[in-house]
């Protein structure tokens, strides 16, 4: 297990350009500016190393690290643990994740340097092939969230999208620069929200960047 967890977690930091060296499996080493400030633990806990204390920069990259780390090792285990999927229509070995009222979440390791993925589908009526998949490349998020949908555990409404995140999150940055001086729990409240979404959703500082860029120029 440790060796498939610090592979896809290390694949996974290449892709948000944060370098990482795994130590004889026996932790996977995070680098800031070329020095290791913290590492991670084959059971997916994350520690700051005495050359990242006091350092708001590792602080950062700690906190980053450490979700990446728990959502990395929460599918892992569960693909690696699972059954296979069976099903005349599938070709490939998915393993099933879950099976709920007619909906199906299951995943997939892919070849080197690919990742993980994860599908969803509806059964058809005698549970011998599936129909209607939903394909989440390394999104083991909102591949649940969609399961969740699906299955009918939860309703969507109780769902936001990216966007909607995204937009309530820049409404958050006027609140804070332009609105009235909030209350201490009002505050406390806003900011936990922040921190929700900002962990939730994928490349916000892009996404942030591009509805600014987006912004229609008021003529003068």
């Amino acid at each position: 297990m440790e060796n498939k967890f610090f592979e896809e977690l290390s694949r996974r930091m290449r892709e948000g350009g944060i370098e990482s060296s795994n130590v004889e499996d026996k932790r996977l080493e995070v680098f800031l500016h070329g020095r290791p400030v913290l590492f991670v633990s084959p059971g997916h806990d994350a520690f700051l190393l005495p050359s990242g204390s006091q350092n708001q920069k590792a602080s950062e990259l700690y906190h980053r690290v450490a979700g990446m780390a728990d959502e990395v090792y929460e599918y892992v285990e569960a693909v690696q643990n699972a059954p296979l999927l069976r099903a005349s229509s599938l070709k490939d070995e998915f393993h099933l994740l879950a099976d709920f009222g007619g909906a199906v979440l299951a995943g997939i390791e892919l070849p080197k340097e690919w990742g993980y993925q994860f599908n969803t589908w509806i059964w058809n009526y005698d549970r011998t092939a599936l129909l209607y998949g939903h394909n989440y490349m390394g999104d083991f998020q909102s591949a649940k969230q969609d399961f969740a949908v699906r299955s009918g555990l939860i309703s969507k409404a109780q769902f936001f999208s990216p966007e909607e995140l995204t937009e309530l999150y820049r409404g958050t940055d006027y609140l804070l620069d332009e609105g009235p001086e909030l209350e201490d729990v009002q505050l406390k409240a806003l900011q936990t929200a922040r921190t929700k979404i900002e962990y939730t959703v994928p490349n916000l500082t892009d996404r942030l960047e591009q509805g600014q860029e987006q912004e229609p120029q008021m003529d003068m």
